[in-house]
């Protein structure tokens, strides 16, 4: 069961912060809705706390809320979002649906500055500042062509955003 969810809206540290929160007691699985549905999430085995560090979810904000899961929400303003996303080549997102989400909600650089509160409301275990400082001087980007996307599940998706 997904014991934790890290949301927010694309180019705002969450491929990063899933190798942050992935240690020897927890897993945290980045964009899981490439491949299961979000009704799937909770039949994903784990011997380990498992968690979700994630960009789709933000769309589905009734599923999110009703979640047991712990949460934080990170935001960034949507300009920056904006920015990011064009120099990629892609397009904007709109990232309002992140305002109905409950949880905690922090600047998506508190990721980096002021880290404490977001490791330890998530993963309910003492903030490691040695490792966090570590990691702090590693990029970390999705290999977007490697990403293995369950055509299934994305168009089930996409058909519930247009409300079919």
């Amino acid at each position: 069961m997904i014991e934790f969810m890290l949301i927010a809206g694309p180019r705002s540290g969450t491929t990063w912060a899933a190798n942050w929160l992935t240690t020897d007691t927890t897993h945290c699985l980045h964009d899981p809705l490439y491949q299961y549905h979000y009704e799937e999430l909770d039949g994903i085995e784990s011997l380990k706390s498992l968690g979700v560090s994630c960009t789709g979810l933000m769309n589905f904000p009734k599923f999110v809320n009703a979640h047991p899961a712990r949460k934080v929400i990170l935001r960034r303003p949507q300009r920056e979002v904006d920015e990011s996303l064009h120099l990629l080549g892609l397009p904007s997102v709109d990232c309002s649906p992140l305002d109905q989400i409950e949880g905690t909600h922090y600047h998506w650089k508190a990721l980096f500055d002021d880290p404490k509160m977001i490791y330890e409301s998530l993963t309910g275990r003492r903030f490691n500042a040695e490792r966090h400082e570590f990691l702090k001087t590693i990029h970390v980007q999705p290999q977007f062509q490697q990403i293995s996307i369950n055509r299934a599940v994305t168009t089930r998706l996409l058909n519930e955003l247009r409300g079919l």
